[in-house]
């Protein structure tokens, strides 16, 4: 079960080691929609947390995967209810363009967090729009979005490694608005230096 996740975890060595072709090779082997061997969430987090670090990375869209996990997604889990796969259910939809799901899942998520089944409150919603104004390039959208809940990501669960889908996004957003003391402030509360952090534009950061 733990086969494709920890392919994962070693593809997103190999983009910290700049080694890109291996990390897609690992995906299209390994964990892509089609071949994951763990369980419907894990296929959900892992194809698309990859393919969006890809892109973070300074690489082109994979178009075809990114519809194909669109697709399983939204079939999987039409509802709202883990807010750690919601994050990512919620990505794949903003890069599909399904504003209307994306929609109906965040007042999903607004009725569970009224009504105390929500743990995670307004984070994962936040991050939502914080993608959608990413994918919009309105990168100074994304950081209103982001920043304000940067401090409680560990409210949607998740490992760090996991949850650096979101922190790599703001740190993008920051370059893209050329505020690199922003990303330096970031960084100096995580790493004491942005190399190896695979987000495009961020290693030539003096």
């Amino acid at each position: 079960m733990l086969y494709s996740h920890l392919s994962w975890h070693l593809a997103l060595g190999d983009l910290e080691a700049g080694d890109a072709a291996a990390a897609l090779r690992l995906f299209r082997e390994a964990f892509s929609p089609d071949v994951h061997s763990g369980p419907p969430r894990g296929k959900v987090n892992d194809a698309v947390s990859f393919l969006w670090r890809w892109e973070l990375a300074g690489h082109r869209r994979n178009a075809e995967a990114w519809r194909m996990m669109h697709d399983f997604a939204t079939r999987a889990f039409p509802s709202a209810g883990v807010a750690f796969s919601d994050m990512h259910i919620a990505l794949a939809q903003v890069v599909a363009g399904d504003d209307a799901a994306l929609e109906a899942r965040a007042r999903q998520m607004d009725e569970l967090a009224g009504n105390g089944r929500y743990p995670s409150g307004p984070c994962v919603p936040a991050v939502a729009r914080g993608f959608a104004a990413f994918e919009r390039r309105d990168f100074s959208g994304a950081i209103d979005a982001l920043e304000p809940i940067a401090g409680e990501l560990e409210r949607i669960g998740g490992s760090r490694a996991q949850l650096d889908l979101v922190v790599f996004t703001l740190l993008k957003a920051y370059l893209s608005t050329d505020r690199p003391d922003e990303a330096r402030r970031m960084l100096s509360l995580r790493r004491p230096r942005p190399s190896g952090i695979p987000v495009g534009g961020l290693a030539a950061m003096h």
